[in-house]
């Protein structure tokens, strides 16, 4: 499978966690035909580590982009926002910087600390509106809650709904309030059959595909650690669904995925 593909999010410091050195991942990567990988940051610490890997492991084959975020199941690093929030107004200059997140909502890990995930998400997605950055936003279990969240800001605050694992008319609503939608290995899920019908069915300048690895590899790795080499099965999953041709697909979610590294909304 020779394409020319960018994963849109993938934690390549987790990935050396458990037990694969970033430099080989990388290598893995652009033997897929990789272009350029972002890297999440979720707690100070790691969009910290996000900056070093993006200066350390970019080269004229593959770029590595970063994002510097507070995950919703981060609780412990909430106290943290202002500083993590400090570290972006570092490095808004930094043409490798290229967004917000990711931040969220995440009520099937931390249901009890929902209006404190709701306070931390309001205050990124204030920073991410004033300096027209996209933001990464994580949901799970709480499509209503983010989509309130994200209402608010209609008109200010754009991104990418990141492992999309809702419906269509979710994703319609969504799309609504000016994200792109971003499908992980889960695409190719057998049982996830809505997630399924989302991707055929919403406009294609509005998808963008990746990774999350180590997490959620696809079959035929299912159950594995995952990393960005495995991205070109997402993309035959989504071949498989859409009504276009490979080559435009292709063509479209790289185009997609540029526009979302610049920083621009799908409609920009």
């Amino acid at each position: 499978m020779a394409h020319s593909l960018i994963d849109t999010h993938c934690h390549l410091d987790i990935i050396q966690e458990q037990g694969l050195a970033i430099g080989e991942a990388v290598s893995l990567a652009k033997d897929a035909g990789l272009r350029k990988i972002v890297q999440i940051g979720i707690d100070l610490p790691s969009s910290e580590k996000a900056i070093q890997i993006a200066d350390s492991y970019s080269s004229d084959s593959l770029e590595i982009v970063y994002t510097i975020g507070c995950h919703p199941t981060e609780t412990h690093e909430f106290p943290k926002a202002d500083e993590i929030l400090q570290l972006a107004k570092t490095r808004l200059s930094d043409p490798r910087f290229v967004g917000i997140g990711e931040i969220g909502m995440d009520l099937y890990h931390n249901a009890d600390q929902k209006q404190a995930q709701r306070d931390v998400l309001s205050k990124f997605l204030d920073f991410s509106s004033e300096y027209k950055l996209p933001v990464v936003i994580h949901s799970r279990d709480a499509f209503q809650e983010t989509w309130e969240g994200l209402q608010e800001y209609k008109g200010r605050a754009f991104g990418v709904i990141h492992c999309f694992t809702y419906d269509f008319e979710a994703a319609k609503r969504f799309i609504d309030l000016g994200y792109y939608i971003s499908f992980s290995g889960i695409l190719a899920f057998k049982n996830a059959i809505e997630i399924q019908e989302a991707a055929k069915q919403i406009p294609l300048e509005c998808i963008l595909i990746e990774t999350d690895a180590p997490f959620l590899a696809p079959p035929p790795f299912r159950g594995k650690r995952n990393d960005s080499s495995k991205l070109p099965h997402i993309l035959e999953k989504m071949f498989s669904l859409r009504s276009e041709s490979n080559e435009v697909i292709e063509s479209k979610l790289l185009q997609n995925s540029e526009k979302f590294i610049a920083r621009k909304a799908y409609y920009a």
